[in-house]
């Protein structure tokens, strides 16, 4: 039999938002999860507003809270930020009310699923869609928009090109011949016309979100990025 091993690095920098009441809970599910993960921010009430943004996963102990209550806050997320629900009773969980909402699991807590609940954290955590950037800003790789808390940021069609461009090459910087071959499909395209867009897009987010490389290109500042 073949174990599966599991990468961990690769969830280090990811952030759980957890709404849960009891104690022994909120303890076990944070040290299943402490040392694989960014952070983990326990929520014992409900809050007017939560910026999902700042999180790649929430955990909901639905013993504690009514779902209907949360639903003005999951129900609004562009995001579709991953949802695990947590019950000590499957048969009490009202899939009616789940239907508007990202729910990718709902487990039982019983030790052998929480001492196991970071191998279910990580299998969703891969499929994650989303990259965060400063300042509340983020992009949704699924519907490839761009947001800033929660509100979609109106683009122009070249504006979207040249930002996606540059965030699926966020690792690099992209040339100007790139970008004028592969965005403008090399119509005419002057370096100016290029700053342009670019300073456009700047001032619909902040001035850093691209950097440039002076006589080479632009790159997404990724200082301030994570998947």
């Amino acid at each position: 039999m073949t174990m599966r091993t599991y990468s961990y690095e690769l969830i280090r920098d990811k952030s759980i938002l957890f709404f849960g009441l009891d104690s022994k809970t909120n303890s076990k599910v944070k040290s299943s999860l402490n040392n694989y993960v960014n952070n983990i921010d326990i929520v014992q009430e409900i809050p007017r507003y939560v910026n999902l943004a700042n999180y790649d996963l929430i955990l909901v102990d639905i013993d504690e809270f009514n779902i209907n209550e949360l639903t003005h806050i999951l129900s609004n997320d562009f995001y579709n930020t991953p949802i695990i629900f947590l019950t000590s009773d499957l048969n009490s969980v009202d899939f009616n009310q789940v239907q508007n909402i990202s729910v990718k699991n709902i487990l039982l807590k019983e030790p052998i699923f929480l001492d196991n609940l970071f191998i279910y954290t990580y299998i969703i955590l891969q499929k994650s869609d989303k990259i965060i950037l400063k300042n509340d800003f983020s992009y949704s790789l699924k519907d490839e928009k761009f947001y800033h808390r929660n509100v979609e940021v109106s683009l122009t069609k070249l504006e979207l090109k040249v930002f996606e461009y540059l965030i699926k090459n966020v690792n690099r910087v992209v040339s100007y011949e790139e970008l004028k071959r592969d965005v403008w499909k090399n119509k005419h395209c002057s370096i100016y016309s290029m700053r342009n867009v670019i300073n456009k897009i700047r001032e619909k987010s902040y001035y850093d979100i691209i950097s440039n490389a002076s006589k080479k290109g632009y790159s997404i500042n990724n200082d301030y990025t994570y998947f």
